[in-house]
């Protein structure tokens, strides 16, 4: 069940990114465990969008009414972190069950898709942090990985929560340059990512 589920998907695209990544920058040094952590994280951090759609702008949807109650029965029910893992763990079923009508996220979107893309540029270019860096790459990298998803299995339903924000219904024509795109964009940013850090 977990090897056919999103969350393995997105692991192990980030897994071999990154590892390419690591291996392309050719320093081994303490740096690698900043680069895996912020891959880590940022892989789950557009995840924040389905709690966003539940607790904020669509509260008066079923599965938001459930995600409720996830949280009330848990915190009644359970102390300490043994709380916050059930939790995750049920807003996880949770979640694999609705994740497919969730098509009005603020991150997965074009707009959404920008804002990624301009932080990116902006933090890979700044050669500050590693954990940075790496949290945006895999941010946008999940994004990324959806989008060509999606693109393989319902052209539709990609167009649906790719451009939600926008009503140009001729937007949909373009799907496979608009991906092709943001693909260079991401290489791009790779290529400054592997130099930068």
């Amino acid at each position: 069940m977990f090897f056919r589920s999103e969350v393995f998907a997105h692991l192990l695209v980030t897994f071999v990114y990154f590892l390419l990544v690591a291996i392309a920058r050719w320093r081994f040094d303490l740096s690698l465990i900043w680069l895996w952590l912020g891959a880590f994280l940022g892989t789950f951090l557009l995840d924040i969008d389905h709690l966003l759609y539940w607790f904020v702008t669509h509260q008066e949807e079923e599965d938001s009414k459930e995600a409720e109650r996830i949280v009330s029965d848990k915190m009644r029910a359970t102390k300490g972190f043994g709380r916050i893992k059930e939790i995750i763990k049920d807003f996880y079923a949770l979640l694999q069950r609705v994740h497919s009508s969730h098509s009005r996220l603020i991150f997965h979107s074009v707009v959404g898709q920008t804002i990624l893309f301009v932080l990116a540029i902006y933090i890979v270019t700044s050669g500050g942090s590693v954990l940075g860096s790496a949290l945006i790459m895999a941010a946008n990298l999940h994004l990324l990985k959806d989008e060509w998803a999606d693109f393989g299995r319902n052209k539709d339903h990609l167009a649906d929560w790719l451009f939600w924000q926008i009503r140009e219904p001729k937007l949909r024509e373009y799907l496979k340059e608009y991906l092709v795109g943001v693909t260079l964009v991401f290489l791009i940013l790779t290529g400054l990512l592997i130099k930068g850090i």
